[in-house]
């Protein structure tokens, strides 16, 4: 067989492959949402204990607190703030510069504040937001070895909007700062602009209200009307969880929709690897094909009253069964 016979062949397998998968099964970006926001805030500054937490909870909205381990106190509210939902994210021993960090120092502002998360709030942490929003080799060479996903700046071309059908960098994603300037109407028009996009975006946070409460704080009554708009949105297909929750939602979609079947007649079995580290229990949503059934542990997975299905991401394999 000539070598462009060959290249002819691969190209069809490919794409009867490709063909497949887009037939059998449809996955769901943005847990079945049209778009997708994340608040974080950074430091563990008290003013988050004292307003941004109970402000939260009053409209069941979460978020995600990058924690500095030199700054943190009232490690038991933390505590609590976590069992109400919210997400702790690692940001670093002492918050130092990138630039001023050597190899041993890189792993330590990484490592041991993992470890010191991990043991004092009982569970797994591996998600990271780089202080100053500085990167290094070095510093990113850890980051990679201990977390799944890493909050940065802007991504390339000024990227603020992670759109469902982008490959990001998971270690850089990026987000967007307040500033004490911004009025409402500001973070007003990043939520449309998700929703017109179909996209994410993360929103990161300092203090809240009075200049001693962190950098560039948000007035409060600013920050009032931007969870009121969120919670307002979330009936119009706002998504709003933590941003390792959506982070791994992502990944896990893009891994599952790379996966090619093997098969077997009329069944086909696709499987996949988690990175290591990921988190457990991520479910992702999917349609698929009238006609199709889908299994995973040899039981059948029914779908909901809106036809999508519940895919285990833990299970590593889905088979679909039926013709077209």
């Amino acid at each position: 067989m000539t070598s462009l016979a060959k290249l002819v062949l691969f190209g069809s397998l490919m794409t009867v492959s490709c063909y497949a998968q887009a037939a059998a099964f449809k996955m769901l970006p943005w847990n079945g949402h049209k778009a997708a926001i994340s608040l974080t805030f950074d430091d563990a500054r008290p003013i988050q204990l004292d307003v941004a937490v109970p402000e939260l909870n009053k409209r069941h909205l979460r978020a995600t607190f990058f924690v500095s381990i030199s700054k943190l106190t009232r490690i038991d509210d933390w505590r609590k703030a976590r069992l109400q939902g919210h997400e702790i994210g690692n940001h670093s021993v002492t918050h130092e510069h990138a630039n001023t960090l050597n190899k041993a120092t890189e792993e330590t502002q990484v490592e041991d504040a993992k470890e010191f998360l991990e043991s004092n709030f009982s569970t797994s942490v591996s998600i990271f937001a780089y202080p100053y929003a500085e990167l290094s080799p070095g510093l990113l060479y850890w980051v990679k070895r201990y977390d799944f996903a890493a909050r940065g700046w802007r991504g390339e071309g000024n990227l603020l909007y992670v759109t469902a059908d982008s490959i990001p960098d998971w270690y850089n994603l990026p987000s967007q700062a307040v500033f004490s300037s911004y009025g409402a109407e500001v973070y007003r028009e990043w939520i449309d602009r998700a929703l017109s996009m179909g996209a994410w975006t993360t929103i990161q946070i300092h203090g809240i209200g009075d200049p001693s409460t962190g950098f560039e704080p948000m007035p409060a009554d600013t920050f009032i009307a931007l969870l009121d708009y969120m919670k307002e949105q979330e009936s119009n297909g706002l998504w709003v969880a933590p941003f390792g929750e959506i982070a791994a939602y992502l990944r896990a979609q893009k891994i599952v929709e790379e996966a090619r079947p093997e098969a077997d007649g009329q069944q086909q079995k696709y499987t996949w690897a988690a990175p290591s580290p990921f988190p457990n229990g991520v479910v992702l949503k999917a349609t698929a094909e009238p006609g199709r059934r889908l299994y995973q542990n040899g039981r059948e997975i029914r779908p909901d009253t809106k036809g999508e299905y519940r895919i285990a991401f833990d299970q590593h394999e889905l088979m679909v069964r039926g013709a077209r």
